[in-house]
């Protein structure tokens, strides 16, 4: 997979499309419910698969404007999270929506438009991009009482006192951290089972993946409930979101983190390289300092490498004449694209 994440598909010409398929891109990734049945058309005739991302606990369009109330995170305060710039996160325990999900995604995969899934927001909430940033303290969550109730049920312990989040948060801590963060990647693993299992009985053989965060593999499951192992064997392959300028790293840390992930996965590990932090694009988020072309080109290098050739560039409007020749450039240079060796241990 070559790809470019797009964020608004509507309106893109079949010569930018075409631009991108000349710079040696084979896919693009947007949104499901923006993928037309044009788009579709245009996309392909440019050489191009459709991958449509789906939002699973964010609050939007799709099952969860039904339940949006139900799904609310509490922090270990007791307090109902708020929304954090654009981002609004949704807990992943309510089992009408999660049912729901899996029907939304089932009928997705029907559809003539696209050619994979990739599915989002696949976690606990957390607004990773801000708050996994150096020396930022990510918020706790949550400890609402599906939440708790369901840890009661999968662990066989009992809390203390469930309507007291801040009490059970504090007995969680102290006692049964462990089992707490079992419980969190079951969940998660657990939805993402649900929906593969029914996408491949709609459609077998549809391409099928999943953003995974950009953290430590001990950090990355106990915050955000994702465990690479597990997801790596329901998934086609994993991208992780390697935004360097957004969480203030280095161009190196595409290729870092997408080497990090695949210690834990046999599965296809494909970085995502941060094209631009230009407000443009941004729409009033905070996507950390410019990327200049000098920085892209280096990100984009190592990721080739990390990636074993493989990347996902985001956002794929922040692709102009000149990151085009780049990117170009970095897909025809045999050193830059070729993967990293592997070790063989006994």
């Amino acid at each position: 997979m070559r790809a470019a994440y797009l964020l608004d598909p509507a309106g893109r010409s079949p010569q930018w499309l075409g631009a991108l398929a000349d710079a040696g891109l084979d896919t693009v990734v947007t949104k499901a419910a923006a993928v037309t049945p044009g788009f579709a058309a245009a996309a392909r005739a440019a050489g191009l698969r459709v991958v449509g991302s789906v939002p699973c606990f964010r609050a939007g369009d799709g099952p969860s404007a039904r339940y949006a109330d139900e799904l609310r995170p509490v922090d270990d305060e007791g307090r109902t999270w708020r929304r954090m710039e654009w981002y609004d996160g949704l807990i992943p325990t309510h089992h009408a929506h999660n049912r729901a999900l899996v029907r939304h995604c089932a009928e997705l995969a029907a559809s003539p438009d696209l050619d994979g899934l990739a599915l989002d927001f696949l976690r606990w909430p957390l607004h990773w991009e801000l708050e996994l940033r150096p020396g930022a303290l990510p918020r706790a969550g949550s400890y609402d009482p599906l939440t708790l109730a369901g840890f009661e049920q999968h662990t066989g312990l009992r809390l203390p006192d469930r309507g007291d989040a801040p009490a059970a948060a504090r007995w969680i801590d102290d006692h049964h951290r462990p089992e707490w963060h079992d419980y969190r990647a079951a969940v998660i693993t657990g939805a993402a089972a649900a929906v593969t299992a029914a996408v491949r009985a709609v459609r077998p053989g549809l391409w099928l993946g999943a953003f995974l965060v950009p953290a430590p593999e001990e950090q990355r499951r106990a915050l955000l409930g994702q465990d690479t192992a597990a997801l790596g064997r329901l998934f086609d392959a994993l991208l992780v979101m390697s935004y360097h300028a957004i969480l203030h790293r280095p161009p190196g840390f595409p290729a870092e983190a997408a080497a990090e992930a695949r210690e834990h996965t046999g599965r296809p590990v494909v970085p995502m390289v941060q094209v631009t932090s230009d407000p443009v694009h941004a729409r009033g988020a905070d996507w950390g300092p410019p990327v200049g072309a000098a920085q892209y080109a280096a990100a984009l290098r190592g990721s080739l490498r990390a990636g074993r050739g493989e990347c996902c560039l985001f956002p794929g409007e922040g692709l102009d004449e000149e990151l085009l020749r780049l990117t170009r450039r970095q897909f025809a240079d045999p050193v830059a694209a070729e993967p990293e060796k592997e070790d063989h241990h006994g």
